[in-house]
């Protein structure tokens, strides 16, 4: 079977014929075999016992009047006359041999190998020797009162006349699987050539060309499938012809999201930053001016509950004014317009260490002044912090471990922790409940063509791993990788 699998159809039609025509030559030849056997071993047996019949008939006489030389004569004759005669026996009544055509003494058991039955009765008896098979014929003379004749008939002849026969059907079958197999070959090149030429064509389309067309040269079922499959190719034309219009229209769609996400983003982040001015300088310089009028109320307080109440109030108004900075810098940190991520990054570790007690070890690189486009930084600063956030609200971590990397043509960040770790089912969690700072944070690193993984560790937490190019590609009308900044 395997081997069939692995032919081609040209191959599997000729062997099917060919191997039909030699078991078909096969059978034919063993019938006529079986035929010719049975045909030329009745006749052989047929003669014997004429030949049996007539030494009876002639040899009575002979037998009881003891006339061996003329008995021998008889047998010696009818031996000469009949080439398929290997032997001819007389015995007498007496069971004693009276005449035999054997030069010298007789074969060993010869005797013994066909002995008369009751009845005296024509027997026919196939005897095995080391000359072949030999049919013995036991004629009784006179109903066996008188003896018995026995006439040994060989195949020799009969089997040299059908290996004769056999020889030319032979070479005649031969000569008919030759020419049947040239016609066969043609036959199959012919009937499968539409075929193989479809193969090419369906080739040639899957490879990506599909100018490439099945010529057409009959109207029978291979005909009709290579119009039919003509049909499809031109239909497959169009269908990409429209695939990739939409495909070019999901483009500039994509490309227009892109934008506008990015100018969203963009926007939050000057919302942001105007808030936080605000704060810090309005909302800020409003309280800190209450918590002056406030300490000069205290002073000039005329009893002591008085005091009391405004020192209460100028602690209350000075919580407030901390929190509000606090919050300002949350929003839009300034040392990260001021002074650059890294030290941004290590300013807002020191306060997360400080509110939610958890270990961060930080790596970053030496020169704190590494100038990163202001975009970059903006995001790299966000995905750090919507990062850490989940890790205080979500992992029950003890320890965080960030490594930042700033390469020729890209800034890496790496953040691990030693929390329970995440799984594929808290993404779908965080889906329903449209959680999603995750995929804010893929979102970002995308924007400007970077990557964002997140995965589980091995030995019990969760890694995310964010890498942004530090190269951008501007010009937003050529449609290819665009980080879209400044568009």
């Amino acid at each position: 079977m395997k081997l069939m699998k692995k032919m081609n159809i040209n191959q599997k039609i000729f062997g099917v014929i060919i191997a039909s025509l030699i078991f078909l030559a096969s059978a034919l030849g063993w019938i006529i075999w079986d035929s010719l056997h049975t045909i030329m071993t009745d006749e052989l047996k047929k003669r014997g016992i004429s030949v049996a019949h007539s030494i009876a008939s002639l040899s009575s006489d002979y037998i009881l009047m003891d006339e061996q030389y003329s008995i021998h004569q008889l047998i010696s004759q009818a031996q000469l006359t009949n080439d398929d005669v290997r032997y001819i026996l007389i015995i007498n009544s007496s069971h004693d041999v009276v005449g035999d055509t054997f030069e010298g003494h007789l074969p060993k058991g010869i005797i013994q190998a066909h002995t008369p039955e009751s009845g005296h009765t024509l027997q026919v008896a196939t005897l095995m020797s080391d000359e072949g098979t030999i049919y013995d014929v036991l004629m009784p003379i006179e109903e066996g009162d008188v003896g018995f004749v026995r006439v040994g008939m060989t195949d020799t002849k009969a089997q040299t006349y059908i290996n004769i026969k056999m020889k030319a059907l032979l070479y005649v079958t031969l000569f008919i699987c030759v020419i049947t197999a040239i016609i066969t070959y043609y036959m199959t090149r012919f009937i499968t050539r539409p075929i193989n030429n479809l193969v090419a064509v369906a080739t040639g389309i899957s490879a990506g060309n599909l100018t490439m067309r099945a010529s057409i040269t009959n109207s029978d079922e291979v005909g009709r499938l290579g119009n039919a499959f003509n049909e499809m190719a031109d239909k497959l034309i169009n269908s990409n012809a429209e695939v990739e219009l939409l495909l070019k229209e999901l483009q500039a769609k994509e490309h227009l999201r892109d934008k506008l996400i990015l100018k969203l983003l963009s926007a939050q982040e000057d919302e942001k930053k105007r808030i936080s001015r605000e704060l810090h300088d309005e909302t800020s310089q409003a309280l800190a001016s209450l918590m002056v009028t406030m300490r000069i109320l205290s002073n000039e307080a005329k009893d002591a509950e008085q005091q009391e109440l405004l020192n209460a109030s100028r602690d209350t108004a000075a919580s407030i004014l901390r929190e509000i900075r606090d919050l300002a810098v949350e929003l839009r940190p300034p040392i990260l317009d001021d002074m650059g991520l890294v030290p941004a990054i290590k300013k807002f570790v020191k306060k997360y260490e400080e509110k939610y007690h958890i270990e961060v070890e930080l790596f970053t690189p030496d020169e704190e002044d590494i100038g990163i486009e202001g975009h970059i930084a903006v995001a790299m600063y966000r995905i750090l912090q919507e990062g850490m956030t989940n890790v205080a609200k979500h992992s029950a971590a003890t320890r965080i471990s960030i490594n930042m990397e700033i390469l020729k043509q890209s800034v890496t960040l790496i953040i691990r922790d030693n929390g329970c770790g995440i799984q594929r089912d808290d993404f779908e969690l965080a889906r329903q409940h449209n959680r999603i700072g995750i995929y804010g944070m893929k979102e970002r690193a995308e924007l400007l063509g970077g990557s964002f993984f997140i995965y589980p560790i091995s030995t019990g937490g969760t890694e995310i791993v964010v890498s942004i190019p530090l190269i951008l590609n501007k010009g937003c009308n050529d449609g290819t990788n665009h980080n879209y900044i400044d568009c």
